[in-house]
């Protein structure tokens, strides 16, 4: 092959492989977008033909009949709470792109982007199914201060798992994930997973209280995000991201390879 062939090639790799930490091609992102969207497309379907709300079953709901761990705040009903874990929610949206704040995101905003859309559409599409299969009675339908009216509303019975607590988690753990792949050798990267885990451990706690969730329900939705946040950079993520390959000249060539 011809020398300057061979410079030229090594000089587009140095481009595509130095300072970036996550790829994104067809190859990589087919899977998960169809899945993310097939999940949606499903879960949009279940729901719309999920069992609506039933008052003759809401007046024979007993706490009693619950487990150990759903029964402690079983009457709460909290509107301030509820609104609260509403702003929260919202803002989790944005929490991925706190990294372009970073100078080391630069070849990696595309990527950035695309995991997170991966991770709303995955966490959404779960969700949903799981909500519209389970179709769990929400703690407020436990409560006699609660109007009929609001017990017989479209999401009386998507109790299990928690939205609120599945996005904020997945968002929260894509964050972290990224944040501390971007900077390995961060010395306090323990701060950065202590935010990820607390964030939705407070909307979980804002949920019970506005008497929207169990705590099973939380559970649930904490493990199902916080485990897809966790794996989409993983499917992206460079293995060797310090490979530097460059020239030291016109004519001389050098290959490092940093571990």
């Amino acid at each position: 092959m011809n020398p300057h062939i061979l410079i030229g090639i090594l000089i587009l790799l140095s481009i595509q492989v130095q300072g970036q930490y996550y790829i994104t091609s067809f190859k990589k992102d087919v899977a998960p977008m169809t899945l993310g969207l097939g999940l949606t497309g499903i879960g949009i379907i279940l729901n719309a033909n999920a069992d609506a709300a039933d008052l003759e079953e809401i007046n024979l709901l007993n706490i009693d009949d619950l487990n150990f761990l759903d029964r402690g705040e079983v009457l709460s009903y909290s509107s301030t709470a509820h609104t609260i874990s509403d702003l929260i929610l919202y803002s989790s949206a944005t929490l991925p792109f706190i990294t372009y704040f970073s100078n080391k995101r630069k070849a990696n905003s595309g990527a950035i982007a695309l995991m997170a859309i991966e991770t709303a559409l995955i966490n959404n599409g779960i969700t949903t199914i799981v909500k519209s299969s389970v179709q769990r009675y929400r703690p407020f339908n436990y409560n006699p201060r609660v109007d009929d009216a609001t017990k017989l509303g479209s999401s009386s019975r998507k109790s299990f798992i928690s939205g609120h607590v599945s996005t904020t988690a997945s968002f929260a753990f894509l964050t972290a994930r990224i944040i501390t792949d971007l900077h390995p050798g961060m010395k306090r990267k323990h701060l950065v997973w202590i935010t990820a885990a607390c964030l939705p451990t407070v909307v979980g706690f804002l949920r019970i209280k506005a008497g929207k969730h169990f705590l099973t329900d939380v559970i649930g939705g904490y493990v199902v995000g916080a485990a897809i946040g966790y794996v989409i950079p993983s499917m992206h993520l460079v293995k060797n991201k310090n490979l530097k390959i460059g020239t030291t000249g016109i004519s001389g060539l050098s290959l490092s390879l940093e571990f």
